[in-house]
């Protein structure tokens, strides 16, 4: 009985390393466990250049720096372009969206710091004369979910 038991255990002992050098224990989370988030821009004023989206994952740094992001950056082709950002963990986020008319990769300002290209922000809560805010910009995203966000391009 004692050589059975001891057999069964190195069975299950061997399983596990064969799975595990498989990849089959450490796999990746199924996709139901990961979040999108698709970002319709526009309308755009032209179709020159590119749109670039960054998602914050918390409220350090935004809207301002790269800190805690992730930028995706697709060519204009019309009046409008969307970004997508897959693969989230489930929670709090929030998108800022550039026209980026010339290409340049740069937010292009005049001598007073004013935007001279089209900027943007989840919830659509831009102002003229300040950043936007963290609790007004803010979107949830809950494990296995797709969330369309629609941002408007202010010039």
């Amino acid at each position: 009985m004692k050589n059975r038991s001891s057999s069964s255990r190195h069975a299950r002992l061997a399983a596990l390393v064969v799975l595990s050098a498989a990849g089959a224990i450490h796999a990746e989370p199924a996709a139901s466990d990961t979040a999108r988030i698709s970002v319709l821009v526009g309308p755009l004023r032209s179709g020159n250049g590119s749109v670039g989206c960054r998602l914050y994952t918390s409220s350090d740094g935004f809207p301002r720096t790269a800190r805690g992001t992730q930028n995706v950056r697709v060519k204009v082709t019309g009046k409008s372009a969307r970004c997508v950002f897959e693969k989230l963990k489930p929670g709090t986020y929030a998108v800022t969206v550039h026209h980026d008319e010339n290409d340049n990769r740069k937010f292009d300002t005049n001598f007073v710091g004013m935007p001279l290209e089209g900027y943007g922000v989840s919830n659509n809560h831009t102002y003229a004369m300040s950043a936007p805010r963290w609790d007004e910009s803010k979107v949830v995203v809950d494990a296995g979910k797709q969330l369309e966000l629609g941002v408007s391009v202010r010039y």
